[in-house]
């Protein structure tokens, strides 16, 4: 092995018959190799590239995935002095437009081939200056993301920039992956799009733990701050069966996913239920409180911020099908207003239904009442109701009622029915003549849109 800054470098590529290098020009000749994914046919395209000189670029590599025949992959490694003026053809057959025509009415191919596609945009800062100066560092972990993915890898190109910094752009299957860097600032900036179907969400992690590589504390400088991410998902492109542009409008894709003012943006749960699809998103809005105003309010430094942490907490967000549903730091005035002006308006409430209300918000308010002596919640969703137990634990937090349970859900004076409310009420209260007057509600609580 060969060290390589954090990482190590495996003696295949530094040691191979086919493309033999010496050690001591090692690091600056080979890049991680391309693989193509498990499954995978090798893809129908051509490479074509064209290189110009310039005196700000110190280093050129390029890696290409080739095919020799059909069981053999190679790969080919080019540095600066090689870099000229080039077309490469990697695959010779004979496009066969009939034949894609033909494929072109298949819904298969109209549904992978949609003019659509995802862009994944991703800023990283307080990154170690050496790791963002490293094309084979910064290269290595690019490949690794790729082969994370799923996505196929076809070339990808790195330059070392003079003074200092790197840029690297890598051609995909579905698009394309590139990234800058500006290491005396320790920043990245990553940009990655693809038209396939395949989401890109699930990648954002997988590029701060690769991407995000902690500066190293120096002596008499005091611990550095952590790598902190920024990003932005957006839809992008055109669907052949609907007019217009992708559906980006929608809350969680225009609010949150493709709102660069979130400083923190992190996933917390997805639920597919039965009736709806549940997100759940912790945040940080730069309109209303900063990330570093939060860090400080965990420490104990006798700052502001650490003794009142209770006003820069994050942010937790609920979307149902895409639509916020109810935040936070704002959902206690709502439910507040919700509940307590029907409650106060009527004498004696003791029976109050509830319709929907699946995060417990409003059950709690009802049971701040000490005449109520049941409640009975008709929510249609018992999946989302699971999903607030877990994720949303503050809307049904009863601990400090007096004489109630710490969950509102487990309230003794609390029914909890999954049902749909429709069709409990009618079955129950669809002929007035037959409706027994002590099972008649006193309050009626609508929580459902």
């Amino acid at each position: 092995m060969h060290g390589l800054g954090n990482r190590m470098l495996p003696e295949e590529y530094c040691d191979d018959s086919a493309h033999p290098v010496s050690d001591a020009n090692c690091k600056l000749s080979r890049l991680p190799r391309i693989k193509l994914p498990a499954g995978k046919s090798f893809p129908d395209s051509m490479y074509t590239s064209q290189s110009y000189s310039t005196k700000n670029v110190i280093l050129s590599h390029h890696e290409i995935l080739t095919r020799q025949d059909k069981n053999f992959l190679s790969y080919e490694v080019a540095d600066a002095d090689s870099l000229q003026r080039q077309q490469k053809t990697i695959n010779n057959n004979t496009l066969n437009f009939e034949s894609l025509n033909r494929r072109n009415t298949e819904k298969e191919f109209e549904d992978d081939h949609q003019p659509t596609g995802q862009h994944l945009l991703v800023d990283i800062e307080n990154v170690d200056a050496s790791f963002l100066n490293s094309a084979h560092q910064l290269a290595f972990a690019m490949v690794d993301v790729i082969e994370m993915s799923g996505l196929t890898l076809l070339s990808y190109h790195c330059h070392g920039l003079e003074p200092i910094g790197v840029s690297c752009v890598g051609v995909l299957l579905e698009s394309h992956v590139s990234f800058h860097t500006w290491p005396i600032e320790g920043v990245i900036t990553l940009d990655l799009f693809t038209c396939g179907p395949q989401p890109l969400l699930p990648l954002v992690p997988i590029l701060e733990r690769l991407f995000g590589v902690p500066r190293v504390p120096k002596p008499l400088e005091g611990t550095p701050k952590p790598p902190r991410t920024v990003w932005v998902h957006k839809k992008r492109g055109f669907r052949r069966d609907r007019v217009g542009e992708a559906d980006d409008t929608a809350d969680l894709e225009h609010w949150m996913l493709g709102n660069r003012g979130m400083q923190l943006k992190k996933l917390v749960a997805t639920v597919n239920t039965e009736f709806q699809d549940v997100s759940i998103y912790d945040v940080i809005n730069t309109r209303f409180a900063s990330a570093e105003a939060y860090e400080r309010s965990l420490a104990t430094d006798g700052s502001y911020e650490s003794q009142h942490p209770e006003l820069f907490r994050k942010d937790r967000v609920l979307y149902l099908d895409n639509v916020v549903q109810s935040r936070l730091l704002g959902e206690t005035a709502y439910h507040e207003s919700l509940v307590h002006p029907a409650m106060f308006s009527h004498q004696n409430p003791r029976r109050v239904a509830i319709i929907g209300g699946g995060e417990g918000a409003a059950l709690r308010e009802v049971l701040k009442h000490r005449t109520v002596e049941m409640v009975t919640m008709l929510e249609i969703d018992e999946a989302m109701v699971n999903a607030s137990r877990s994720f949303l634990k503050e809307w049904s937090d009863c601990s400090n009622i007096a004489g109630a349970s710490d969950c509102c859900f487990d309230d003794p004076r609390a029914e909890v029915v999954f049902t749909d409310a429709v069709v409990w009420f009618v079955e129950r209260f669809g002929n007035p003549d037959k409706v027994d007057e002590e099972s008649r509600f006193d309050v009626i609580v609508m929580d459902a849109l």
